[in-house]
């Protein structure tokens, strides 16, 4: 158990923010997250944007996530909101979308890195103040502010870069 340093609750250990009064609980990560120079995700930031998709989303999916080195698609059903994250053993908050199949730590993930909101009008993506930050069309986003995500959008965690596939728009 860790202890919140405002107001003394207990939580568990991982655990985020406290369930009492909402503060950042601060722990020191058994596997921090890699660093990744800044220079060097300017330069992947800046590979043009791959073709339109076509009809993978033949699930009825609104939205989906298509993994660039892979190709692989992961549809978002059924919620309107998903953390973006890497798990590891022993981690007591787990992400909604484990990115850790896709070499997550070497791309420079950290655990809880991006939030995925999905409402009626577009997708928004929101940095969790991850260590390598989040980058959109090779801008970086600023932390705890939504950015609006359309069709085709690529977005980059660390150096993982995945495309936005979108049925909202």
């Amino acid at each position: 158990m860790i202890e919140c340093p405002t107001c003394n609750h207990r939580e568990f250990v991982g655990t985020l923010f406290c369930s009492e009064c909402g503060t950042r609980l601060v722990h020191v990560s058994p596997m921090p997250t890699k660093t990744i120079s800044k220079d060097r995700m300017r330069e992947e930031a800046k590979t043009t944007r791959p073709t339109p998709p076509g009809p993978e989303l033949s699930s009825g999916a609104l939205i989906g996530l298509r993994i660039i080195s892979t190709g692989e698609i992961i549809s978002l059903i059924g919620r309107d909101n998903y953390t973006l994250g890497r798990s590891i053993d022993g981690q007591a908050i787990l992400p909604d979308v484990d990115l850790s199949r896709f070499d997550a730590y070497d791309f420079g993930l950290s655990r809880m890195h991006a939030e995925l909101r999905i409402d009626e009008q577009e997708p928004h993506i929101v940095d969790l103040e991850s260590a390598n930050g989040t980058i959109v069309n090779g801008k970086r986003i600023l932390p705890n502010q939504p950015e609006p995500l359309e069709h085709g959008d690529i977005i980059q965690l660390g150096r993982l870069r995945m495309q936005v596939i979108s049925r909202i728009k």
